[in-house]
């Protein structure tokens, strides 16, 4: 990481949302994004995502992009429950049922996908949104298993407990 600086995560090495490399300063600092960077055979991308820190760039593409709350640094808690709502007189080129999820948090039926009947990017999208929003630093009770728990795990969990 030429001209990157170590950055250790605040909230200890289960910590997905925090950069673990960074470079610049003020307004040009730049977070690298730690999921993209991961092999594509690891849930990752496999290039380098640098993204700016002073205005939100970085937060936006770890929250809207991959799900990961600035408040918990996990993954956001996902709905309880879906169900399929029937929309009255849907317009051309909208389709004639959503999905809303349940939320833990405000206990409201949420959206999860938009109206429009078109393929998204990033299907969570709708449902972040909401999260990011409502959830704060809450979770659902007994939440855990977000790691995938490989070598790579292994190595870093024996390494902690050093």
């Amino acid at each position: 990481m030429a001209g990157a600086t170590a950055n250790a995560p605040r909230e200890g090495w289960g910590d997905l949302y925090t950069p673990r490399w960074v470079k610049g300063r003020g307004a040009d600092k730049m977070g690298l994004c730690g999921i993209c960077v991961e092999p594509r055979e690891r849930g990752g991308e496999g290039r380098a995502v640098w993204l700016g820190m002073k205005f939100s760039a970085y937060n936006y593409h770890m929250q809207y992009g991959h799900g990961i709350s600035a408040h918990t640094t996990r993954p956001f808690s996902p709905p309880l429950a879906f169900r399929d709502v029937t929309r009255p007189n849907p317009a051309k080129g909208e389709k004639g049922s959503v999905t809303v999820g349940m939320c833990h948090h405000c206990r409201k039926w949420v959206p999860v996908e938009g109206v429009k009947d078109v393929q998204v990017k990033v299907p969570e999208l709708f449902w972040w949104k909401h999260a990011a929003a409502c959830h704060g630093a809450s979770t659902i009770e007994g939440e855990d298993g977000v790691f995938e728990e490989d070598e790579v795990w292994n190595k870093v969990v024996t390494s902690c407990d050093q």
